[in-house]
């Protein structure tokens, strides 16, 4: 009658580098990601150049998503406009 509910799967830790230095190290969804990025592409999206926190979570989203897309790619350039770290030049998920 009762089902024993499906575990979560753990979130993977990512390791992010710049010059062989470690500058995070986390999950994505708690990478820093700038301000300025978050509100611009809220007033992209949505037409809201001052998000609640719905619309600052649903671009957070999308630009993690967008992320770790680039990863795979090694665009390293978009790290860099996105997330709020002196720099990246090597990820990988440990």
């Amino acid at each position: 009658m009762f089902r024993k509910k499906k575990e979560k799967e753990k979130e993977k830790v990512i390791r992010v580098c710049l010059k062989g230095e470690e500058v995070y190290r986390g999950t994505m969804t708690d990478l820093p990601l700038k301000e300025e990025i978050i509100l611009s592409k809220s007033d992209e999206f949505f037409n809201d150049p001052n998000p609640c926190f719905i619309h600052r979570s649903a671009v957070r989203v999308r630009l993690i998503a967008e992320l770790e897309e680039a990863v795979a790619q090694e665009n390293w350039a978009l790290w860099n406009c996105y997330a709020d770290l002196p720099g990246v030049d090597f990820i990988e998920y440990i």
